[in-house]
């Protein structure tokens, strides 16, 4: 998979209709006080070799710098996301730039991606554009591994579909194979559910970052 095809899970869902990734009304993590994980601050690269789902004939070209910079106001406890995809050819280059803010519930740690400002011209929004989710967020699931990775993760829609039919966690799917699928629970009940063992099972690997040094 090339990595700018890697970038549109998040990239095209703030700005195309109908690509939207399983969102939340209520970003996770508000009970518990949304801040900024300062060990996320710096430059991660993602090396196409190392990402899941990967197209064994794909040449891999191009190569995706994530920036993960502070707010400049600290009683804002925000992180600028700055997603960055340098490649060779036409087409594969990439900038966007996000607003986000983490949380941690029992032993998971979380990003809410809060808002979207594309600059990528190939974007189908004005750049200038504040893409944003009405209060809402895309939640990610993170983890640190061994020889300095970062790991993010994004909800897997079927299996948070299966959780909204079992009643596990509120939500509405909307019709269809492409129906947007939208986690609605109140702030209490969402962090309750992302505090347990099982929500992490709901999520799927994304990409895979190598911290720069």
């Amino acid at each position: 998979m090339k990595l700018r095809h890697i970038a549109m899970a998040i990239g095209c869902s703030l700005l195309l209709a109908g690509c939207l990734p399983v969102t939340s009304t209520t970003p996770v993590g508000t009970t518990a006080g949304l801040g900024a994980d300062e060990a996320l601050y710096g430059t991660w690269i993602g090396r196409a070799e190392d990402q899941p789902d990967r197209d064994k004939n794909d040449k891999g070209r191009g190569t995706l710098y994530l920036h993960f910079l502070p707010a400049k106001s600290q009683d804002t406890p925000t992180i600028t996301g700055v997603w960055v995809i340098s490649g060779s050819d036409k087409g594969d280059s990439e900038l966007n730039l996000y607003e986000l803010r983490t949380a941690k519930l029992g032993g998971n740690n979380f990003i809410d991606v809060l808002k979207l400002i594309a600059v990528d011209k190939e974007a189908k929004a004005d750049a200038s554009q504040d893409n944003g989710l009405n209060g809402g967020a895309i939640p990610l699931l993170y983890k640190f591994g061994k020889h300095h990775t970062l790991m993010l993760y994004l909800l897997d829609e079927d299996k948070v579909k299966a959780a909204i039919a079992a009643g596990k966690i509120a939500g509405t799917v909307e019709k269809g194979d492409f129906g947007d699928v939208i986690i609605t629970a109140d702030a209490a009940a969402l962090d309750a559910f992302f505090a347990t063992p099982e929500s992490a099972t709901l999520f799927k690997l994304f990409v895979v970052l190598h911290k720069a040094e």
